[in-house]
């Protein structure tokens, strides 16, 4: 089995540590050793700090190959930190993690390194999946669509045919987007909206219609 530590200690990491425990289910795949946090100094009551093994000196210390799966749900932060620890240990590997009831098309779909899609997502075909993107609960993508590097789809968002994403977007829970599409670089969408038009990088939009 595969050793894996969870980026994170708060409720998004013990999320994705459910998720692993679920792949295990299906096939012995992973073995989790615990969470690695920034800064120790700052954990909360909120966070598992019995199963935190340290900060990221951690890895320093070990030189076996170590999966990592980054808990937490800040699309900029998922970003950096992946980018960050691939440049400085080459020991890990970011496995994409895909709970073993997602229906994608396999042949079609292309997923990378550090990808989380959730329990009960569908994707159709021809998807694309960019480098430590996050795709939560629920959700529903059809064909063509892209999610760029690093961004966040939460829970029960629907994307339509040709949407095209791009980096370090987050889409708020229950989100409706429109096919044919693009939304640029580091825009959030709200909770509950509605996009029926293209929206530019670095920009909030909200409502049913989405308004900036």
């Amino acid at each position: 089995m595969k050793r894996i530590v969870i980026i994170g200690a708060g409720g998004f990491a013990r999320e994705v540590k459910f998720l692993i425990d679920d792949i295990n289910q299906s096939k012995k795949t992973y073995e989790f050793l615990g969470y690695i946090v920034s800064d120790i100094t700052k954990l909360g009551d909120l966070d598992s700090k019995d199963e935190v093994l340290g900060d990221f000196t951690w890895f320093d210390g070990n030189e076996d190959e170590i999966s990592i799966a980054i808990g937490i749900g800040n699309p900029k932060l998922r970003l950096k930190l992946g980018n960050e620890l691939i440049n400085k240990y080459k020991s890990i590997s970011f496995p994409p993690l895909i709970h073993p009831n997602v229906i994608f098309d396999k042949s079609s779909c292309v997923i990378d390194e550090g990808v989380i899609i959730c329990s009960s997502t569908i994707m159709t075909v021809n998807v694309r999946v960019k480098k430590f993107a996050l795709l939560n609960l629920n959700c529903t993508v059809g064909h063509e669509a892209v999610i760029g590097e690093g961004s966040v789809i939460n829970p029960t968002v629907n994307i339509s045919g040709g949407v095209n994403i791009g980096s370090m977007v987050l889409v708020g829970t229950g989100a409706q987007l429109l096919q044919y599409i693009n939304i640029g670089d580091n825009t959030i969408i709200g909770a509950g909206a509605c996009l029926t038009k293209s929206v530019p990088e670095n920009e909030i939009w909200g409502g049913v219609p989405a308004k900036p």
